[in-house]
């Protein structure tokens, strides 16, 4: 796939070209450049601030700043726990290497460019990570837990009043999985769930069936740290540097342990090696986060496996443009089926149907939209 167009609308509506001219004139030049990322959320525009813009953003001309701009027609598929990433980025300045906000518009804003490459382009899924870059890692985990909580935004009101309570906080992951991802989706995809043996109140269940767990005190979590968010610098120093902020929130720290090795996709024989990692950066800054480690991981990498799989089969669906294309029925189809593997134990499935039954359950679903194009 190509770099991605200049959108022509902002969220809400606002045209591109209603941007303040200083910084449209940023987006026009990465767009032509095809300096451009894009994620699963926002487009990443890369360019050089003009005279104008850097007064403006408090730089010099000529700096390298980061337009971000949300994806159209985005599907809600995340738990957030705040929605202004430059909120969040502003309350975790004390961290060394962290990208600052420049500037907050309607619909964009403006980011410090942090140089480098994704660790995904030179190391992608499945493939074993050096362990010099897997330590890295599992230093900058530890190092958010020297975040204290005054310095973040207000958190919601549903949040555990005791921020040590790691049963209260799973259950308020699960609901919050329904309520921000399952809910929103159920009018588009709710068929398409329950064809795949998927029942509405899976989530819900599966909050009830939480254990007790050990107590570990509550700390800033990034949340979503794989392979594209990790940039490897260019220098080297240090080796790697995360960023896409906006699914931070402040938890058990186990939680942020089992999103990364899920969504990190190490190969299963190195599993080991990252937690042993993650414990020993962990236990020199804050001993009682390890607490329990080897008892309770499994019920946060069971939820992260249990909440991916609306996702990863909305995700999956959209991608498939035409059922008829054989090449790319053939992925939907696996995609599909690898996330209901994953999560046929977390949630109870009973049974996961075989990829033969879910090209028919896909193909069916899609002849009974009653818009093709949705």
């Amino acid at each position: 796939m190509g770099a991605p167009h200049l959108p022509r609308f902002l969220p809400g509506g606002t045209a591109v070209r209603d941007l303040p001219h200083v910084f449209r004139e940023l987006v026009t030049e990465a767009a032509a450049a095809g300096n451009v990322s894009s994620g699963h959320h926002n487009h990443n525009y890369v360019a050089s601030a003009t005279s104008g813009a850097a007064t403006l953003l408090g730089c010099r001309a000529g700096t390298p700043v980061t337009v971000r701009v949300p994806r159209e027609g985005a599907l809600p598929v995340v738990i957030r726990t705040w929605f202004d990433e430059g909120q969040i980025l502003d309350a975790i300045q004390r961290m060394p290497h962290v990208p600052r906000r420049l500037f907050a518009g309607e619909g964009f804003a403006v980011h410090s460019y942090v140089a480098g490459i994704p660790l995904s382009s030179v190391c992608g899924n499945d493939i074993r990570v050096d362990a010099r870059l897997v330590g890295a890692v599992a230093g900058l985990l530890a190092g958010m837990v020297q975040v204290p909580e005054h310095m973040l935004p207000p958190l919601p009101d549903i949040w555990p009043r005791d921020h040590g309570d790691s049963r209260d906080f799973l259950r308020v992951l699960a609901w919050l999985a329904d309520r921000q991802i399952r809910q929103p989706n159920r009018a588009r995809f709710g068929t398409l769930f329950a064809a795949l043996g998927i029942p509405e109140d899976a989530l819900a269940r599966l909050a009830e069936r939480v254990p007790a767990m050990t107590r570990r005190p509550f700390s800033l979590l990034h949340a979503d740290v794989h392979r594209d968010n990790l940039i490897l610098s260019y220098n080297g120093e240090p080796p790697l540097i995360c960023v896409d902020w906006e699914l931070a929130t402040y938890g058990d720290p186990l939680h942020d342990l089992a999103t990364h090795l899920v969504r990190m996709r190490y190969p299963e024989q190195q599993w080991g090696e990252v937690v042993d990692a993650w414990a020993q950066a962990m236990t020199a800054v804050r001993p009682a986060a390890v607490e329990g480690l080897g008892q309770d991981l499994r019920h946060y990498v069971a939820f992260e496996r249990a909440q991916s799989v609306y996702p990863d089969v909305m995700r999956a669906v959209q991608a498939l443009s035409d059922p008829a294309d054989e090449e790319s029925l053939g992925a939907a189809k696996a995609s599909v089926w690898r996330a209901l593997a994953s999560a046929e134990e977390p949630l109870r499935l009973g049974r996961v149907p075989d990829q033969g039954e879910i090209e028919r359950i896909l193909a069916a679903w899609m002849a009974a939209r009653p818009f093709p194009g949705e």
